[in-house]
């Protein structure tokens, strides 16, 4: 498998997860609950700044949360049953056949995935889960049918960067050792207007471009804020409508 670069590992990209990512995890995670077998250890792998371990931590006794990433970890939230350690994904300092459950929010799209299946089965036990979810901006907003329009002109001005987009199922989920549960679908996050050019300055294609010197920070907030204006015209905050998706993968 090909390697592609992570645009979130910087302390740049580490601030501005941490101002501008809304805690949906509770929301996902919730149906994750009742797949659970065991719950006195969990891992939540590329875990960034904390939001996805210590919603973890409602479903489970004690969590082990890795990055690859130092500044990300760096703003991790502090919580008592999640530690936070620096490890990549495919290589866990973990012993195996422990893990109750293992986690990865918004993340697995980075990974070597073949390597990264093998540690999961690794560390899992017999029958424990394997979690990959997302929640994902979808350029809609309720009671605005034009912000397509604007969706389109973003992501036009501002490219997604490469990623694994090799497809994964039913199939390569059981040649990996794995059972397979999917389940996608809508839900609004009310958003000003501020958080949702918070959010967009989190987003893999801004920080490539901040990164790379195509636009500075402040220039896209700046053309951000402009595009978004009409859209809250009279309103403090606005449905925006998300996409979400858990993959449930049991051990077999």
């Amino acid at each position: 498998m090909s390697t592609v670069h992570n645009p979130f590992a910087t302390a740049d990209a580490a601030e501005r997860y941490a101002a501008g990512r809304p805690a949906f995890h509770p929301l996902v995670l919730s149906r994750l609950a009742p797949h659970l077998k065991g719950r006195d250890l969990g891992a939540d792998v590329a875990c960034g700044t904390g939001l996805s371990s210590v919603s973890l931590a409602e479903l489970v006794a004690e969590v082990r949360a890795f990055d690859a990433s130092a500044a990300m970890l760096v703003q991790a939230a502090p919580h008592p049953r999640v530690t936070y350690a620096q490890a990549p994904a495919e290589a866990l300092p973990l012993e195996g056949d422990v893990l109750d459950v293992m986690t990865v929010a918004q993340a697995f799209h980075w990974f070597d995935r073949a390597a990264f299946l093998a540690e999961a089965r690794r560390t899992l036990k017999p029958g424990g889960v394997l979690a990959l979810y997302d929640d994902f901006f979808l350029g809609e907003m309720e009671g605005q049918p034009d912000f397509g329009a604007f969706a389109k002109a973003y992501i036009a001005r501002y490219p997604t960067p490469p990623r694994h987009r090799e497809p994964f199922g039913e199939a390569q989920a059981q040649a990996a050792g794995f059972t397979f549960h999917e389940e996608r679908w809508k839900h609004p996050l009310a958003l000003t207007q501020s958080q949702l050019v918070a959010y967009l300055l989190t987003h893999s294609n801004t920080l490539a471009a901040t990164e790379s010197g195509a636009a500075t920070l402040n220039e896209i907030a700046a053309w951000l804020g402009g595009q978004l204006a009409p859209f809250y015209a009279g309103s403090g905050t606005r449905n925006v409508v998300y996409g979400a998706v858990l993959t449930v993968l049991r051990r077999q």
